[in-house]
């Protein structure tokens, strides 16, 4: 681990969550992407805490974060998502949501034809989770359930 991230983690076990691990990977699955972006089914993946008003908001559990996901109907409107998240400046999130989950961006790619559907739903987590066991063990295995249901092709990652 570099002195910089030693330092940090250092940092965030002192103000914030005395248990934090970091989590090292030597190596991630890779799937090459064969599609021609025009043909595939697209999902969106946020970790800026958007959810739906009317839906439960996300929490930080006292410092511990949140390792649920929420889910978001493709017709979901921009004026019908909320968004929480302690860990980031939400300034040009409250100017554009778009910023932190672009639906409506990739609303217009695809009616331009740039790129092929999206699927019927998309997601958000709230990124701060300090304690990954149970966003690994259970959260991350879930979602993966639907996104292979919705026949994702391709996941767009925005992460804060």
């Amino acid at each position: 681990m570099s002195e910089k991230l030693d330092k940090l983690v250092e940092a965030v076990r002192r103000i914030w969550v005395p248990e934090f691990q970091l989590q090292s990977f030597d190596s991630a699955p890779w799937t090459p992407f064969t599609k021609k972006l025009e043909g595939a089914r697209i999902t969106l993946i946020s970790t800026a805490g958007v959810y739906v008003k009317g839906d439960t908001p996300f929490t930080d559990h006292y410092g511990l974060g949140d390792p649920s996901y929420r889910e978001i109907p493709l017709e979901t409107e921009n004026s019908k998502l909320e968004h929480f998240h302690e860990h980031y400046d939400h300034t040009n999130a409250y100017q554009d949501v778009n910023c932190i989950f672009p639906l409506e961006r990739l609303k217009e790619m695809e009616k331009a034809g740039a790129i092929g559907a999206l699927t019927e739903y998309h997601y958000s987590f709230m990124g701060y989770v300090p304690i990954p066991h149970p966003l690994m063990k259970r959260t991350a295995p879930d979602l993966v359930k639907k996104l292979k249901l919705l026949q994702t092709d391709l996941t767009i990652l925005v992460p804060t």
